[in-house]
């Protein structure tokens, strides 16, 4: 008998785990939206990879994307997981699916083009209709997702020109924008210049295209907002646009729009006001576009701060009771924090003096509100690196005015964070265990000067006004574009204007410039010491001298360290519960001090948090109760990417595209998952 019950007990334990074995089988889930969710949450509930199991990660497939762009590129697509199937985007916005448990190619389409930066992709589905969407420049694909062929029945034969019909600057949508019902609600990219595109917010029909709704960021003349503009102004401004990305509260039908700057950038002199609605978080009903609340973080902005990326929608507990949130991130490192339904500030916001400004014509705003709220520091603290280091850098940051909030001016000014933060586009992740956002920051010095143009529209003008702020004012490059002083050499005058028709790497068309100026542009670059008037003006102009970073001898960021953080805020009081230092420069693998990051966060329901975004090409799993590192591994290229998590037939996968092609490591088109041995 006893050996009966025995047998007896072995077949029904054996029956159990089949049954179990049978139901995990059935097991996908998804990651459908950029970001994880409309809420940009970046949160998955998957638990299979935990911390003590994590350690035991191996890679799972490797899947090469394609071609890179001409001159390298940076691949920054998150990629979307759908039943068992992974699509995602080349350097050259190749669109591709793959089997998400195999890396093995489905399809694949190419539209085309020169390729551009993308940071994600669209899916919408109705029943058997199934469709990936994503931008590529200044057009809209729509596939569909079963074998990768243009939908006919949306816009032209599967392509819609995004441009607005009245403006003619340079245009481009890097980022996913937000599906709902059967809407499509996109914002864009322009330049930073005077021939900028007016923001605008648009919702599109997902089915054939048509366009269902604007909301004009930008003011027009008359309009909301227009009152926060000096008469005229409005008619020679652009920016206020949405190049981030949005956020949406599903049951709330409410949109969350982060905006950036006005144009004409760093000189305001043609845009006095405050200027809405640039540097806000706009909140509009989904269906319709209605006006329901706005907060302004900056007014009148002269430093290029934009709000740079989607908000994360939020819970906070106080006093028992738990307040739905969206979390909005600046450059300057603060963290903003607003009620959904109200815009009620839930930290405390003080405001602070403004400082006039020297240049003629502009209008510095008399004061800036302030979050009380800062997960970097404020001030430039110089390094302590070693004496060569301070030295250098004190001789660059001794002429520059210091001042908090002081306006560009031709010797330059001192800030910090610099223009890429703080926080950067990667955004921030919620942890709802326990109400923490978890985001990545840097704290590097930069440095805004200012160049006059003189009274005659020249080839110089033209330059600075379209070129300088990239690739610098003496054409000797800068951190994001390269140098120009030697390109007479490598391309013909041919090839140079092809690169301003076309575009190159990362550098948007300019097919905007008439004849007169694309010549003035090509004639200044090859023969700056020869620069002719082209059309004569009556005014001096300022013009941005591009974007410079104070660092050292080395190459190194001139303060002291932590130049990159990783770090856990209470959103309940605002406090940091942590902060550990993030990434290497490759030139110093070994400081540990922290460095430059681009790509965010995936926090998991089993308390981990994946990352690549540091260019020594890492991609790590860290503890979210304490910051430590509990796995990593080295990418081919950097992975400036948010990753993506999943789970095929009940296993987990996490995966990252590795693009690189920035700060120094190689550029690379390497899609890689990773997932615990198979059991």
């Amino acid at each position: 008998m006893k050996y009966c019950a025995c047998t007896a007990f072995l077949i029904i334990l054996s029956n159990c785990s089949s049954d179990s074995t049978d139901q995990s089988s059935l097991l996908n889930t998804n990651w459908d939206t950029y970001l994880g969710d409309s809420a940009r949450s970046h949160y998955s509930e998957l638990d299979q990879i935990t911390a003590e199991n994590v350690s035991q990660l191996e890679l799972a497939w490797t899947y090469d994307s394609g071609e890179l762009r001409e001159g390298g590129s940076s691949m920054y697509t998150s990629p979307l997981v759908i039943d068992g199937i992974l699509y995602g985007l080349s350097p050259k916005l190749v669109a591709f699916a793959l089997n998400a448990a195999t890396g093995e190619e489905l399809w694949r389409y190419d539209p085309s083009g020169p390729g551009a930066a993308q940071r994600g992709l669209m899916w919408w589905q109705d029943g058997d209709d199934r469709r990936l969407l994503y931008a590529a420049g200044r057009e809209l694909i729509a596939l569909n997702a079963d074998d990768g062929q243009p939908v006919a029945s949306f816009g032209d034969d599967g392509r819609l020109d995004l441009r607005p019909s009245d403006a003619s600057g340079p245009f481009f949508t890097s980022v996913p924008g937000i599906v709902f019902e059967d809407m499509l609600v996109m914002g864009f990219s322009t330049s930073e210049s005077s021939t900028s595109h007016a923001g605008m917010i648009r919702a599109f029909n997902v089915r054939d295209g048509t366009e269902i709704w604007r909301f004009n960021s930008l003011p027009l003349t008359g309009g909301l907002g227009a009152e926060t503009w000096e008469e005229g102004s409005l008619t020679l401004a652009g920016g206020a646009n949405n190049w981030t990305g949005m956020t949406l509260d599903e049951s709330r039908g409410m949109l969350f729009i982060p905006t950036g700057s006005a144009t004409p950038d760093f000189y305001g002199a043609s845009r006095t006001g405050d200027n809405l609605f640039a540097n806000s978080l706009i909140a509009l009903d989904v269906r319709s576009g209605d006006y329901r609340w706005h907060y302004q973080t900056i007014r009148h902005d002269l430093w290029d701060r934009d709000l740079p990326s989607p908000p994360t929608l939020v819970q906070l507990e106080r006093d028992g009771v738990l307040i739905d949130g969206v979390a909005v991130t600046t450059k300057s490192g603060h963290l903003f924090l607003f009620n959904r339904d109200t815009g009620e500030s839930l930290y405390d916001i003080y405001e602070v003096d403004g400082i006039p400004s020297e240049l003629p014509g502009e209008n510095a705003a008399t004061s800036q509100p302030v979050s009380s709220v800062a997960f970097t520091r404020q001030e430039f603290e110089m390094t302590t690196r070693s004496q060569e280091a301070i030295d250098f850098v004190t001789e660059v940051v001794e002429p520059l005015d210091q001042r908090l909030w002081a306006p560009p001016t031709t010797a330059g000014i001192l800030f910090f964070p610099s223009y890429d933060g703080g926080a950067e586009w990667g955004g921030s992740a919620y942890d709802p265990n326990g109400h923490k956002l978890i985001l990545n920051a840097q704290e590097i010095g930069g440095i805004i000067r200012l160049y006059e143009i003189p009274v005659g529209f020249s080839n110089r003008g033209v330059y600075a006004e379209n070129c300088g702020a990239c690739h610098g004012q003496d054409r000797d490059g800068s951190a994001i574009a390269p140098s120009l002083v030697d390109i007479a050499e490598r391309l013909s005058v041919a090839d140079m204007r092809q690169v301003i028709l076309e575009g190159r790497g990362r550098m948007p068309a300019f097919d905007s410039l008439s004849q007169v100026e694309q010549n003035a542009v090509v004639s200044y670059v090859r023969n700056p010491d020869r620069d002719g008037v082209v059309e004569p003006s009556t005014e001096i102009d300022y013009a941005f001298a591009g974007y410079l970073r104070v660092r050292d001898h080395e190459g190194l960021p001139g303060n002291t360290p932590p130049w990159g953080t990783l770090n856990s805020i209470d959103l309940a009081t605002g406090e940091i519960d942590w902060q550990v230092n993030f990434g290497n420069y490759p030139s110093h693998p070994d400081l540990n001090y922290g460095a430059e990051s681009y790509g965010g966060p995936v926090v998991t329901a089993s308390g981990l948090i994946f990352i690549g975004a540091t260019p020594d090409r890492k991609f790590q799993a860290f503890d979210s109760q304490d910051g430590s590192i509990l796995w990593e591994t080295e990418l081919a290229a950097a992975g400036f990417a948010t990753p993506a998590m999943y789970s095929v037939d009940g296993q987990q996968f996490v995966v990252i595209a590795a693009g690189g092609g920035r700060m120094g490591p190689p550029s690379g088109s390497e899609y890689r998952a990773y997932s615990l041995p198979q059991q």
